[in-house]
């Protein structure tokens, strides 16, 4: 029961106390009282006498409830009910509770609010953009109008100066004349991704470059080291290598000397400078052979057919005297002679010496020339794909069995309550 519900039902105690243990004030029951409040008695603990008993004056937000049995009226039960309600409408967390909510509209305006502002920023950057994009749109359009205009008057200009198209007089000028003839793909044994020099190819290729190409070739970037171990032993090269004068010094006397040639030589050049190899060749310089296989577009192919591709000069091309005539040769006329002939050489371990084997043995010495390191890069490469193999296997495994279960994995964050 409630203050309110105590003093509407019961105005004033007459004549004695009311059955039950009596309601006290904070300050305890007035003394003499048995219970409950008695009228006629002097004021005790600041309450004021009021004709027909005591009635005190409750602090704010205090409730006094008694506590009825469950045999009563429901009255009780709502009156109760009604006691919490006050007790807990003037508790602290109540008034937490009802700043909290407040909060939240205030905080819920607020989202709407900016959500509204996002939109209508978004509105005006998509017509912003709309209107750049137009922009670029007529400037790409005005400088492709303008490259074009730059490109036509440019073709148009450079025809009217020279009376022809650009570029096209110097493509159709090459014809097969000029150009040569393309030589056809030969199946070199060192040709694929995994296959190395036939060294017994490269032995018999250096027999014929030191009887037939030396007397005007130079090889300057191959010493005699580099053929132990390829092509030769080392003391077959030590003998070929001493067989050669080198000039050396000077000596303490201070003047250059004479001495045999050793490993570390450097293939002898057979002119001492280029003006005596031109005097010697009617002319012409006849190149250093280290690189000419990687000098010459279609490397291997192009040398094997131009060193068997001389025929008589056909009816109705003429050529300069001391030319001749190789449809390989760009504009057919080439200075050097036809030098292979059947029976030229002959070799060590009796190989047949025709015109186009000692060309096939020679072309190969020629393509290790330009490329001694070329089977121990294959090699290289066939060790760093087995490697590379091995760890893509093991790549593939940790993907699929160790990292797929991180990578997919979702992790949740429970924040504590």
């Amino acid at each position: 029961m409630s203050n309110q519900d105590y003093y509407n039902n019961q105005p004033h105690y007459g004549g004695g106390p009311p059955a039950g243990p009596g309601y006290y004030p904070p300050q305890g029951p007035p003394p003499g009282g048995q219970g409950g409040y008695y009228p006629n008695q002097p004021p005790q603990g600041g309450y004021p006498q009021q004709q027909g008993g005591y009635y005190p004056q409750p602090p704010p937000n205090t409730v006094y409830v008694q506590q009825q049995p469950q045999k009563q009226s429901g009255g009780a039960g709502g009156g109760t009910c009604m006691a919490w309600v006050h007790s807990f409408t003037g508790s602290q967390r109540f008034a937490l509770l009802r700043q909290v909510v407040i909060d939240n509209m205030f905080a819920r305006q607020a989202f709407h609010a900016g959500r509204l502002a996002a939109s209508r920023s978004t509105g005006a950057k998509a017509r912003f953009a709309s209107t750049s994009s137009a922009q670029a749109n007529v400037f790409s359009r005005a400088t492709t109008v303008a490259a074009t205009a730059v490109s036509v008057g440019s073709i148009a200009w450079y025809t009217h100066l020279y009376g022809q198209l650009p570029f096209i007089g110097e493509l159709s000028a090459n014809s097969p004349a000029e150009e040569g003839l393309h030589p056809a793909s030969y199946p070199w044994s060192h040709k694929g991704w995994l296959d190395s020099f036939d060294h017994a190819s490269i032995r018999r290729g250096y027999q014929v470059y030191r009887e037939v190409c030396a007397a005007c070739h130079s090889l300057d970037r191959i010493a005699w080291r580099n053929l132990v171990g390829v092509s030769h032993t080392v003391d077959e090269v030590k003998t070929m290598a001493e067989e050669v004068e080198y000039e050396d010094g000077p000596n303490d006397a201070g003047e250059m000397f004479q001495r045999p040639g050793k490993l570390a030589d450097y293939m002898p050049a057979p002119y001492p400078n280029e003006e005596a190899a031109r005097a010697g060749n009617a002319g012409a310089l006849p190149p250093d052979l280290s690189l000419i296989i990687k000098a010459r577009h279609g490397g291997a192919d192009y040398v094997y057919s131009l060193l068997t591709g001389y025929v008589d000069t056909p009816a109705g091309v003429e050529i300069r005297e001391g030319l001749n005539y190789n449809p390989y040769f760009p504009g057919g006329a080439i200075a050097m002679a036809r030098v292979l002939y059947d029976g030229l050489v002959e070799y060590d371990d009796g190989t047949p010496a025709t015109s186009s084997q000692m060309a096939k043995d020679v072309v190969t010495f020629l393509s290790w020339a330009a490329e001694p390191e070329h089977d121990e890069r294959k090699k290289m490469g066939l060790q760093a794909v087995i490697l590379l193999s091995g760890m893509l296997a093991i790549s593939l495994y940790v993907k699929r069995f160790k990292w797929s279960s991180i990578k997919t994995r979702k992790i949740l964050y429970n924040p504590p309550k």
